[in-house]
């Protein structure tokens, strides 16, 4: 009696949950597939953009290339530069106005401009954190990742059979039936059973983003402390000796080996030249992240993946598990959250077609 009364109570959480979320899901969980094979999509269609066509013996001064954005983009501010460690790879200025610049390291030649607010790639990832609608949007998101997350809960503990010799049924689409109710019921709990530890993974990664409490939590647990994430302030001088290609040859020097390099220039007096360097990893990411004044040159800071504690190797594994981009199984994973994040789209539709055929079934009762 008592479980049935749970299951009840269960069901009605699911379903109000379920109506209320629903649309966001059906977004998110699209948006999130698309976003599976954006670097492989980038590499195709953009390819030229992120490549040069001539690799020469030696890249040109990051200062050079730099002078380059401001004599033909004086009003841009560059933020970050990125790039990764192949020859034939171009140098990517980021700027405040939401713009990327790519340069051919060898000539110090503009390639091509993206306007991130219309790149397709950039819109929808802003689809999927907060729906196109700003701070707005963004509060939404937050709730409907953890709304997400009961919604599996809530679902497993519905989904789970009374006895164990009908796990078989609870596992199997009957793609032969001709009742579509019934193959409308499969589809819904069947592929949303075999999804579920992505879609988990996927809530619990989403929830550590965007809650602080999930941080402190996963901190407690294992023994460390919140890293809370803010600018490098230094001691303005009379003059800046130090550079990003200073900063980045100390970086080659002493920390070799990486496969992608951002650098953060010293936007303002009182910034730091930030440097990090990434590496081959499974699902932990390896960067070290060193920050230099740029007076004199002296470290300031250094974040190197050697001296990960338990905490931070799991923020630095969460946004792998959110989106599938570990090595552990090659582009395999990728394929799997390619899936994982249509079934979540589709859950929503034909959750929404299980309480509709309900309610019509319940007004023809009520017509006799």
């Amino acid at each position: 009696m008592k479980k049935f009364k749970l299951k009840k109570i269960v069901r009605q959480l699911h379903l109000i949950l379920g109506l209320t979320s629903g649309l966001v899901v059906l977004i998110v969980g699209l948006a999130g597939a698309t976003l599976a094979f954006e670097e492989e999509a980038r590499e195709i269609f953009q390819h030229d953009f992120y490549h040069v066509k001539q690799v020469e013996n030696q890249r040109l001064p990051f200062k050079q290339m730099q002078d380059t954005v401001k004599a033909h983009y004086p009003k841009a501010k560059i933020t970050s530069i990125r790039f990764t460690e192949t020859k034939d790879a171009a140098i990517i200025f980021y700027s405040k106005k939401d713009m990327a610049i790519s340069i051919n390291p060898y000539n110090a030649r503009i390639i091509g401009v993206q306007d991130l607010e219309t790149d397709f790639f950039t819109v929808i990832l802003a689809l999927h954190t907060h729906l196109l609608l700003g701070d707005f949007g963004a509060v939404i998101i937050k709730a409907n990742v953890l709304i997400f997350f009961i919604m599996c809960v809530s679902g497993l503990i519905l989904w789970w059979p009374k006895q164990s010799r009908f796990f078989k049924q609870a596992t199997t689409i009957n793609l032969k039936t001709k009742n579509w109710k019934r193959l409308n019921w499969d589809l819904h709990s069947v592929l949303g059973f075999y999804a579920l530890i992505i879609l988990l993974l996927i809530s619990l990664t989403g929830m550590f983003f965007v809650y602080d409490t999930v941080k402190n939590t996963a901190a407690f647990i294992t023994g460390g402390k919140a890293a809370k994430e803010g600018k490098i302030k230094i001691e303005p001088q009379d003059q800046k000796h130090f550079n990003i290609d200073k900063a980045y040859q100390y970086m080659v020097l002493n920390y070799p080996g990486a496969q992608v390099t951002f650098i953060t220039p010293a936007a303002t007096k009182t910034d730091a030249i930030r440097v990090q360097m990434r590496y081959p990893y499974t699902i932990v990411r390896h960067q070290n992240t060193v920050y230099f004044n740029p007076y004199n040159g002296k470290v300031v800071k250094t974040d190197l993946f050697k001296n990960y504690t338990g905490y931070d190797e799991i923020a630095a594994s969460t946004y792998n598990l959110h989106t599938g981009r570990f090595k552990l199984i090659g582009i395999g994973s990728k394929i799997i959250y390619f899936f994982a994040g249509l079934i979540a789209a589709f859950l929503p539709v034909t959750g929404f077609m299980i309480w509709l055929g309900k309610q019509r079934k319940t007004t023809k009762q009520l017509k006799r």
